[in-house]
C-alpha cells in the first residue's frame, strides 16, 4: 500500500497536527459518526459537506491516522491535487484499502473520465466490503456531477454538513490547537490574532504554525509583542 504511505506522508509537516480531539466540533453529533466510522464495524460510507474553511481535511487525514494506528490499510488522496498530477487509472486497485478517505470530490465534476473512474472504483470497494469517507463542499444534491450513476452512490452515503465557525468557537479552536502543541495561548492573544490576521482558519493555522516554530527556537511564551516581533519584525 505504497500509495497510502505516500499521501498520508507528503501530506503533514512537523506542524502538522490533525486529531479528533484537537477539532473544535461544532455539533456532538458529527464527532460521534466520525468516532463510530472510525472503529470500521459499523457505517461504511461517511460524505462530509462544508464551505472552505470547515475543517474537513482535518478531519479526514484525522480519521486516516486514527484508523492506520489500529493496523488497518488506509489511502488518503485529494481529488484535486490527483486530477491535477495523474490519469484516471490510478484510481484502480484502491479497493485493496480497508478505508478510503476522498478529499475535494467537487474536483471531478464534469470530469465524464474522472467521474466514470470514480464510480468504478466506489463499486469495488464496496464489493470488497471497504470503507468510504469523503469531502466536498457541496452536499450530495448540490454537487455539480454530471454522472447519474456516480450521483446515485454518492446519494448512499450518510451526511453531515460542516459549518463555519463563529469568531468565539475559533478563538477557542486557536487555544485548542495552540494546547496540542504544547504552548499557552491566553484568549486575549487569541482575539489578537483574529483581529490582526484574518478569520480564515486555514490562514490562521499557518500563523500558528509560525508562532510554534518561532516559539520552540527562542523559548518564548506567545504573547502579543512576541507575536508582533515574530510576524511583522516589530
Amino acid at each position: 500500500m505504497s500509495v497510502a504511505q505516500t499521501q498520508l506522508t507528503l501530506r503533514l509537516t512537523p506542524q502538522e497536527i490533525y486529531r479528533f480531539d484537537n477539532f473544535l466540533f461544532a455539533r456532538p453529533e458529527t464527532s460521534q459518526a466520525l468516532d463510530a466510522f472510525s472503529s470500521l464495524e459499523s457505517m461504511d460510507f461517511l460524505y462530509l459537506a462544508g464551505e472552505a474553511g470547515t475543517g474537513k481535511t482535518h478531519l479526514l487525514i484525522a480519521c486516516a491516522e486514527k484508523v492506520q494506528q489500529q493496523g488497518y490499510r488506509v489511502i488518503y488522496l485529494s481529488l484535486a491535487e490527483l486530477i491535477a498530477t495523474a490519469e484516471p487509472a490510478v484510481l484502480q486497485s484502491l479497493e485493496q484499502a480497508d478505508l478510503l478517505c476522498l478529499d475535494d470530490l467537487e474536483a471531478v465534476a464534469g470530469n465524464r473520465e474522472w467521474e466514470v473512474a470514480l464510480f468504478h472504483c466506489f463499486n469495488r470497494l464496496h464489493d470488497a466490503n471497504g470503507h468510504l469517507l469523503v469531502a466536498t463542499e457541496h452536499s450530495p444534491a448540490n454537487i455539480t456531477i454530471e454522472l447519474p450513476d456516480l450521483r446515485s452512490r454518492l446519494a448512499t452515503g450518510l451526511v453531515y454538513q460542516l459549518t463555519n465557525m463563529s469568531d468565539e468557537q475559533k478563538q477557542q479552536a486557536l487555544i485548542l490547537q495552540s494546547q496540542t502543541r504544547g504552548l499557552t495561548m491566553s484568549e486575549e492573544v487569541a482575539q489578537y490574532l483574529l483581529r490582526h490576521y484574518g478569520r480564515d482558519m486555514p490562514a490562521l493555522m499557518q500563523v500558528l504554525q509560525r508562532l510554534d516554530k518561532a516559539s520552540l527556537q527562542a523559548k518564548r511564551k506567545l504573547t502579543i509583542p512576541f507575536i508582533r516581533q515574530v510576524l511583522t519584525g516589530e
